[in-house]
């Protein structure tokens, strides 16, 4: 489902005395079927952006066209009923919402919410479970009776099973260890292969970036500072210091590289790219010795 933001503002507490702009001027697109991440500092409206996305929040100028759904300042509530159920959203520690008193209740809640009978909610919430790797002798337990990344793959599993067509993360694997942010992130682009599904992703971790995302929106402020590729956006190093952003693991590598004489016709953001340009060079100083 493609995402379109055309001339998107939006102030907190609007016709107050307290007005703060959080977005401004927003104009974006998002193809279906893609990876995309948003990068930016705390407080660059990232957040404030997701919320758009299935109508959380409404923008004050400007439309958001979301499949066949247009969101504009007019828009009511009532309008919004399938865009919610079309546009799932994976938030920071998405476990403290599960309440249910079983696995598999908990993951139903939603497709019965949205209409379906005990029995076709529990069939898509089953699918969901294998989709995250829960196993069926986990479905009559207490949430709470699970392991920390058992319980986060259950909440995921929860938005799943609203079988929606964009999947949004924020932040989705803060307080994970490296193991269990590599298991969640891989889980993430298995999601998105096999259900073709239109991805968005908050992160401050840049290898997820490069690893995953086809398009890099940087924000500050409350504007879209640039987009593009990977390659694009962070091929400009001193561009990335001035405002503040990190290079992924790579590139650091590629700069203290460079401060011994190994040299680079691009900065390399993968182990291959930088294994294919610097092992040319490296076989030059071994002959050379």
């Amino acid at each position: 489902m493609d995402i379109t933001f055309k001339q998107v503002d939006y102030t907190y507490q609007a016709d107050s005395p307290m007005a703060t702009l959080g977005l401004r001027d927003i104009n974006l697109h998002f193809k279906s079927g893609t990876y995309n991440a948003i990068i930016g500092q705390t407080g660059s409206g990232k957040s404030t952006l997701l919320q758009h996305l299935n109508a959380l929040l409404i923008p004050t100028k400007g439309e958001v066209v979301i499949g066949q759904q247009v969101v504009t300042p007019q828009t009511k509530n009532k309008e919004l009923y399938d865009l919610r159920r079309k546009v799932g959203l994976v938030f920071q520690f998405p476990e403290s919402q599960l309440f249910e008193e079983t696995v598999l209740k908990d993951v139903a809640f939603a497709p019965k919410n949205f209409g379906k009978s005990v029995a076709e909610a529990d069939e898509i919430a089953r699918r969901a479970l294998r989709l995250v790797g829960i196993a069926p002798e986990l479905e009559d337990k207490m949430p709470f009776d699970l392991s920390g990344g058992q319980m986060r793959r259950v909440a995921i599993a929860g938005v799943l099973a609203m079988e929606p067509e964009v999947l949004v993360l924020d932040e989705p694997t803060a307080g994970l260890d490296p193991v269990g942010r590599e298991e969640m992130m891989t889980l993430f682009a298995k999601i998105q292969s096999e259900r073709n599904l239109t991805v968005i992703l908050v992160t401050h971790q840049m290898d997820d970036v490069v690893r995953y995302a086809e398009q890099v929106v940087v924000m500050e402020q409350g504007r879209v500072l640039k987009t593009g590729q990977p390659q694009e956006i962070f091929a400009d190093i001193p561009w990335l210091h001035q405002h503040n952003l990190e290079l992924p693991s790579t590139g650091r590598l590629v700069q203290q590289l460079q401060q011994q004489g190994f040299q680079f016709s691009q900065v390399p953001l993968t182990v291959p790219e930088l294994l294919a340009q610097l092992t040319p060079q490296l076989k030059q100083v071994v002959t050379y010795e």
